[in-house]
């Protein structure tokens, strides 16, 4: 009989605390246990910004084949939308609208690089005629187009 109360008494006070553990209510105070998740969301504006590109061309494509329905137009504004919010919500802008100054800057960047790959060295050696009226057309255009951007945004 002894055995048999060592025994209870054993396996009574062993278990006793997980069976307490069983009846109580735990109210966790989740204060000191906040962490703040800075994740890089490079990765996933990358992704989304790769789903708009692809369903663009799929419409492109659809169209050109003329297998493009109304229902797929509404589908794939849907889409976009929702992509484009995403974008959004992530912080990034699926279209960035540029003001006069900054489309005058970007036009002038190409110009310069216009120009320097004309009177570069090595641009020199094989620089041909055809080649120099390739330039001159592009050129004028950049010109045109900055000029006619100064005359908008005066």
């Amino acid at each position: 009989m002894n055995k048999k109360y060592f025994y209870l008494f054993f396996f009574g006070f062993f278990f006793l605390p997980s069976i307490k553990a069983l009846n109580m209510e735990v109210t966790p105070n989740y204060s000191s246990f906040i962490e703040y998740n800075y994740q890089d969301n490079r990765i996933l504006i990358k992704k989304i910004k790769a789903k708009l590109n692809a369903l663009e061309k799929k419409r492109e494509r659809l169209m050109v084949l003329k297998k493009w329905s109304d229902s797929n137009e509404n589908n794939y504004l849907l889409k976009i939308n929702k992509l484009r919010d995403s974008l959004e919500e992530l912080g990034e802008s699926s279209t960035k609208k540029l003001d006069a100054d900054e489309v005058i800057k970007k036009l002038q960047k190409q110009l310069k690089f216009l120009n320097n790959a004309r009177v570069n060295k090595n641009a020199k050696e094989i620089w041909t005629i055809k080649d120099d009226s390739i330039y001159e057309k592009k050129a004028s255009i950049l010109i045109d187009s900055i000029i006619k951007l100064r005359i908008k945004k005066e």
